[in-house]
């Protein structure tokens, strides 16, 4: 049996997962990938393979399709399923496989350590020091304030959990929600707009919610609003925020991700001290990443019957 492997972790372990792969008896295949495959690139391997260890590839429809028959399993690293038509494989039949919860500690962590990074603007004063300044700055605290969380899963919820543990108020927008798990008050988007010193993201990326905070929706908060994002770039009008930072409408910003990666050199976020930024990474503690790469293995062994 012939497995693509098109994640960014195993790839970057290549060798390990080569291994690994290969003492179970199966051929593998390793392409050129700078972050994902787009659909044309994918489209290159079709009818060619039994399973599919895939990162954030833009898997459609026309993509099974033309993997299917042969195709027995797509084995998602991670838990984002967006990038992925999960419609397209229950029509056709074919398992698609993630990591659901796997990264609620890790990436709940980074997105806390960010948003202090940013409200307290701790790299530009390390950076100021390093350059033999003592700057004095006076910054908003996070104690009493309002975290509003957008996804109230697993991520979302540890989020909650650690920002309650900064004497923070947590209100929450989830509409698979009926009732919070852990007491959070579930709001609707006006009132998530009207309370909240801070919005946390940490929810999947939809055609609903494309572009959820764009200048409209900045427009609605409160001023000093901080905006974290660790979820996906294009739940964010980069532009609107950009302007928004500009104005002090909003006074820092934390985000991991962006609407098109890697960020370019010239993009406009660049040029703002009170804003934190990432590589797609707040899933980076050693726990979580292996637990990860044990469960999407065991996904594509089983459904392989291996």
């Amino acid at each position: 049996m012939k497995v693509l492997v098109s994640n960014i972790m195993m790839l970057n372990e290549r060798d390990r997962f080569d291994a690994i792969l290969r003492a179970r008896g199966l051929d593998v295949v390793w392409p050129n990938v700078t972050q994902f495959m787009g659909e044309e690139q994918c489209l290159g391997f079709a009818g060619q393979f039994d399973g599919w260890l895939a990162g954030d590839d833009r898997i459609s429809r026309r993509v099974m399709e033309a993997f299917l028959p042969r195709l027995k399993v797509i084995s998602k690293w991670g838990t984002g399923l967006d990038s992925i038509d999960l419609k397209a494989a229950k029509d056709l039949g074919l398992p698609v496989c993630n990591s659901p919860g796997a990264f609620r500690d890790a990436v709940s962590e980074y997105a806390i350590g960010m948003l202090l990074g940013a409200s307290r603007r701790i790299a530009a004063t390390d950076r100021a020091v390093r350059a033999g300044g003592w700057p004095k700055g006076r910054f908003i605290g996070l104690t009493g304030k309002t975290m509003a969380v957008v996804g109230y899963g697993a991520i979302g919820q540890g989020v909650g959990q650690r920002a309650r543990g900064l004497g923070m108020n947590v209100i929450a927008l989830d509409p698979y929600l009926t009732q919070s798990p852990d007491g959070a008050e579930l709001v609707d988007f006006a009132t998530l707009k009207a309370r909240a010193d801070v919005v946390c993201l940490c929810c999947n990326l939809t055609p609903e919610n494309y572009h959820l905070i764009d200048a409209a929706a900045l427009a609605d908060m409160r001023d000093d609003v901080m905006i974290v994002n660790v979820a996906r770039g294009g739940l964010i009008d980069e532009d609107a925020l950009a302007t928004a930072l500009t104005s002090g409408k909003v006074s820092a910003a934390a985000l991991d991700v962006f609407e098109n990666e890697p960020l370019q050199a010239d993009h406009p976020l660049l040029d703002f001290d009170n804003v934190v930024l990432s590589s797609h990474n707040a899933n980076s503690t050693i726990q979580a990443i292996e637990a990860v790469h044990a469960n999407t293995l065991n996904n594509l062994f089983t459904h392989l019957g291996l």
